[in-house]
């Protein structure tokens, strides 16, 4: 055998549940897994084809925080027209939205930061 690694699309609510249930248990949580990675007949990654991630840029001085509320409803809309009521935003810590991103944790939007210094911060809509 060359490799003892196979890999399957997620094709069950059941397989999606083992998939994040396993990425749980080792303190990470998968994003929008399309695809499951078995090890000797266990979970041991994911990875995803898919992402409905929103990559932005907004004007550092002409857009004001208030600017910034109505430009993000807004951006909630449109992703529900497109049928997407969670996605990723990434942004950057020394953006001047990034503590307009920040305050809405917890009211829609989830916080996901990777392990170490990483340089971007990835804002989850659930």
């Amino acid at each position: 055998m060359i490799t003892d690694l196979q890999i399957y699309p997620i094709n069950s609510t059941e397989l999606l549940d083992l998939v994040m249930s396993a990425g749980l248990a080792d303190g990470r949580q998968p994003l929008y897994p399309t695809h499951v990675v078995i090890k000797e007949g266990e979970i041991v990654g994911s990875f995803s084809t898919f992402s409905p991630t929103v990559y932005w840029w907004m004007h550092s001085t002409k857009v004001t925080n208030r600017d910034s509320v109505t430009i993000f409803q807004s951006l909630d809309t449109l992703m529900n027209q497109e049928n997407h009521e969670s996605y990723v935003i990434p942004c950057h810590p020394k953006s001047s939205y990034y503590k307009t991103l920040t305050s809405r944790v917890g009211g829609g939007l989830e916080l996901y930061k990777g392990d170490g210094n990483d340089d971007w911060t990835l804002f989850i809509r659930k």
